[in-house]
């Protein structure tokens, strides 16, 4: 079964070979990695290599991180989905984007249309992120789709961090207001 959401300006699917030369640049643009850990140290290869284990390895895994494609064009402009995180003890939403799709409102598009996966599909109790307080757009997000604040952790090359988190209560509690 190949899952696959849509809203009005993207298609959000399992990762796939084709999106690798999208992927591989939005990871080695030090512009758009500034506040997700600096660009890939690996070769071209080295992490062509990992983008196809995590393509082939997608339906089974228990991480959940889809390419989003923009409609109008089919292009792979970044991922967004849910991973386990060690430092936050929780799965974590996840997303980046090419710099050409930056303010176009495409990550709170795409966040948003994977909730019910997370809250509904995997059963998660929370969802939980974490964002550097200099990373205003990424942190605005994570606010409109109805993530709450928790204070600040530290973050190794990133030094203290906003944590936020969403419960599924609460979660199903947006959902129902909005019908």
């Amino acid at each position: 079964m190949t899952l696959e959401i849509e809203t009005a300006r993207l298609i959000i699917r399992p990762p796939s070979i084709e999106d690798f030369d999208e992927y591989w640049e939005m990871n080695n643009n030090p512009e758009a990695k500034k506040y997700t850990g600096g660009v890939i140290t690996l070769s071209y290869d080295e992490t062509l290599v990992i983008h196809k284990q995590a393509c082939d390895k997608f339906e089974s895994s228990d991480n959940k991180v889809f390419s989003v494609i923009e409609k109008s064009t089919g292009k792979y402009i970044g991922y967004c989905g849910f991973k386990y995180c060690e430092i936050l003890n929780g799965t974590e939403i996840c997303y980046g984007y090419n710099q050409s799709a930056w303010g176009k409102g495409y990550g709170q598009e795409a966040a948003r249309a994977t909730l019910p996966y997370a809250f509904e599909k995997l059963k998660l109790k929370t969802l939980v992120s974490a964002v550097n307080p200099k990373n205003i757009a990424s942190e605005r997000i994570l606010q409109k789709i109805g993530m709450q604040y928790d204070g600040q952790i530290e973050w190794k090359e990133q030094g203290l961090v906003n944590k936020y988190s969403l419960t599924s209560d609460r979660y199903f509690n947006m959902a129902a207001n909005a019908l």
